[in-house]
């Protein structure tokens, strides 16, 4: 079960894991156990001001009586069957490998962690992930109305805090382009543990009894390579090269070498020219950083298997083939591993020149995106989970006229066909990070005349990873008469569909 979980956490959106935490207190001081309602009459100043004065003498009696419900902490460590049978509700599919279900002494609810096989009500070994609901109902006191530095400081008397406004990546990202408060805690009864709460608030906003949060434990610790995908590249994405190495679950590499030059021939050789070099190496284990999507991990050995030296060549088949070196492995010593969800900012520019990401739609690496990095070389191989969605092709048909949708990390696209046979009518770049619901301003794209569009993307009924199903309007903002009626539109301006996976 303990491999089953980490696999499941390093390939989905979060590298957090659930341990028991029973036993442990948080006190929140600053919270209280009494608060003042607001009068609706406003004649009545002397009320307030003598519930003001009580609520001043009894500040000091307050403090401390907030602490985190027990009923809270009992749930780490639970697995989805007792939760049923403490009388929690059943759980329903919030997302792929993600299942809600109601606390039942709780007036929240726990995540549980599962994985993805088509059942929509999950299986009884799933772990909890997280918790999820309003601050107040995790608190014993009741939780005032206070800024977030406030809340902060309430938190010191009793933990060490790092605290930070994050935007949308980790447990919270659901909440699109919003920032959110991130603070871990550890408390000295237990060092060992970093208690975690993120709160949606934005940096002008304060924290209310009514304010939505996550709370869970972190837990850095390491996937190992069977919990990743096992092929990766290195490329400039151009051209006729490349080095691809494929991972074994033990470390061990095989690669290849391989660039094409057809234009450089000569007597003998005139089909061209090919560098090559066949090699195979040993990585040591992946090891946990304080980043909890970054990785690291050390280049054992590598081989080159060519019987040929590097520099010497051969003619075969009119091909001139040079030996050569593992191209990707310059220096090579220390790399890192940058695992979904890492911060593109945290990457240096190096490796970020290799990564073919479009970072004004993404601050992280995207679902199901990896990252080897070798640090001497400033060299980046990518590798891709299965199933992840990005460049499968979905369409929407009217008859002879259909609409393409390709999910892309470097930008998505939304293509207007007349017919098979015609150039796409209209080619909008849709900048979608493959979670947001939100509308997306966008433009044409070869053609630019000006136009502005509004595109929202959702999940439609039948989505799953093995099959993509989307949910997508199209809204002209520049011209409100556009006329999609080429493709099944009756409603100017406007246009909505829903695409399904194809093969191409």
């Amino acid at each position: 079960m303990k491999t089953k979980l980490i696999r499941i956490l390093f390939t989905g959106i979060m590298a957090y894991g659930v341990v028991s935490m029973t036993g442990c207190t948080l006190n929140i001081p600053g919270t209280q156990t009494d608060s003042v309602a607001e009068e609706d009459n406003e004649n009545d100043d002397d009320d307030k001001k003598s519930s003001r004065d009580d609520k001043e003498d009894n500040v000091d009696e307050a403090e401390g009586l907030g602490t985190l419900k027990p009923e809270v902490l009992d749930y780490f460590g639970f697995t989805y069957a007792e939760h049923l049978n403490n009388g929690g509700k059943e759980a329903e599919l919030l997302h792929a490998d993600r299942y809600i279900a109601g606390c039942p002494e709780l007036d929240a609810d726990a995540v549980f962690l599962g994985e993805w096989d088509g059942d929509q009500s999950g299986n009884e070994d799933m772990p909890v992930l997280r918790l999820e609901g309003s601050v107040e109902a995790f608190f014993t006191g009741t939780v005032e109305t206070m800024s977030a530095d406030d809340f902060i400081k309430a938190l010191e008397e009793n933990f060490s805090v790092d605290s930070e406004y994050m935007e949308s990546a980790g447990t919270a990202y659901y909440v699109s382009g919003d920032d959110y408060l991130h603070i871990e805690l550890v408390s000295d009864d237990a060092p060992d543990r970093t208690i975690v709460l993120e709160i949606a608030c934005r940096k002008d906003e304060k924290i209310k009894p009514s304010t939505y949060c996550w709370i869970l434990e972190k837990r850095l610790s390491a996937p190992s390579f069977g919990d990743i995908p096992s092929d990766f590249v290195f490329s400039s994405g151009a051209g006729g090269w490349g080095t691809e190495i494929s991972i074994s679950a033990d470390g061990s590499f095989e690669g290849v070498f391989h660039d094409s030059d057809m234009g450089d021939t000569g007597t003998g050789y005139s089909n061209g020219t090919v560098y090559i070099c066949n090699f195979s190496g040993h990585f040591s284990e992946l090891e946990a950083t304080d980043d909890p999507f970054i990785c690291s991990l050390k280049l054992n050995d590598i081989t080159v298997l060519d019987d040929k030296a590097a520099g010497t060549e051969e003619i075969i088949d009119e091909v001139r083939y040079v030996y050569s070196t593992p191209y990707g492995f310059d220096n090579a010593d220390e790399f890192f591993l940058y695992l979904p969800g890492a911060s593109l900012s945290d990457m240096s520019e190096a490796c970020r020149s290799w990564v073919y990401i479009s970072e004004s739609i993404f601050s992280t690496l995207p679902d199901g995106y990896y990252v080897l990095y070798n640090i001497g070389g400033e060299e980046a191989f990518t590798a891709q989970s299965d199933n992840n969605i990005w460049w499968r092709t979905c369409r929407y048909e009217c008859g002879d006229a259909y609409v393409r949708f390709t999910p892309s990390y470097s930008g998505s696209y939304l293509s207007f066909f007349v017919n098979d046979d015609s150039p796409s009518e209209i080619l909008l770049d849709v900048p979608w990070d493959g979670k947001s619901t939100e509308p997306m301003e966008c433009g044409r794209s070869w053609n630019d005349d000006g136009s502005v569009f509004s595109v929202t993307v959702e999940k439609a009924d039948g989505w799953s990873p093995d099959f993509l199903s989307y949910d997508v309007a199209v809204a002209c903002i520049s011209d409100p008469d556009f006329d999609f009626s080429t493709w099944g539109s009756a409603e100017p301006g406007k246009f909505e569909a829903v695409f399904t996976e194809i093969e191409e």
